[in-house]
């Protein structure tokens, strides 16, 4: 008999909910238009940047993998097998020991990066899979080559679900979420404008700490209609 071991992913989850007051809305539409308006936009929303809730989840690598068939806008080829590529070259497993590293005299240097191909395959992957098991969602419509990455519905609310990943860093994650709410607050408003039901905007930022942990940040933006 053969065992078949499925590696488990941990996720660590931060999460924060954002209101647009009604007063902004205005705000809101001009942002996308004028820097001016991002940076009030930013400003009035700086109360409410603090992740207020911490969650723990787990998800296969078995699921995962499906999830990246369901979710991806790219077609890319094992990206897990890529990420895991990645983590082993990092540490160091590809320096051969006591040869000096080769010398090019260029003008401009580049770090080694890793297949941003399989870190935005994930990304969504996690975006989509969280919609479906924290907001109990189903997928609406994968848009291609358009924001956002996913629209997500449930019987009362819409969701636009945007994806964004990374190897850098998790404050890198959290300031590429932040840099998006401008964009997402502007696409929830003009959304409810053509949907009856309520929209709600998720910025769902994944950070690979490891191959097997990751940290998620999640950003719900609503709107207030008093």
């Amino acid at each position: 008999m053969i065992f078949r071991v499925t590696t488990v992913i941990s996720l660590e989850i931060e999460r924060r909910r954002i209101t647009i007051p009604a007063e902004m809305q205005g705000v809101v539409t001009a942002s996308s238009e004028r820097a001016r308006y991002r940076n009030l936009l930013q400003k009035s929303l700086a109360s409410q940047l603090r992740y207020t809730e911490t969650l723990g989840s787990a998800i296969s690598e078995t699921t995962l993998k499906r999830m990246v068939t369901k979710y991806s806008e790219q077609l890319a080829f094992q990206p897990l097998t890529e990420l895991r590529h990645w983590f082993t070259y990092r540490s160091g497993a590809y320096i051969e020991p006591g040869y000096p590293p080769l010398f090019y005299g260029a003008v401009k240097t580049s770090a080694f990066s890793p297949n941003k191909s399989a870190e935005s395959a994930i990304g969504e992957a996690i975006a989509g899979c969280l919609g479906q098991r924290l907001y109990r969602c189903r997928k609406l419509a994968r848009p291609n080559h358009d924001y956002p990455d996913i629209v997500m519905e449930r019987p009362d609310q819409t969701y636009l679900v945007e994806a964004k990943a990374t190897l850098a860093s998790r404050e890198k994650i959290r300031q590429i979420a932040d840099e998006e709410i401008p964009s997402m607050a502007t696409m929830v408003i003009s959304s409810k404008l053509m949907d009856t039901r309520p929209v709600v905007g998720l910025i769902v930022g994944t950070f690979f700490d490891s191959e097997n942990h990751y940290s998620v940040c999640i950003t719900e933006i609503d709107y207030d209609e008093t």
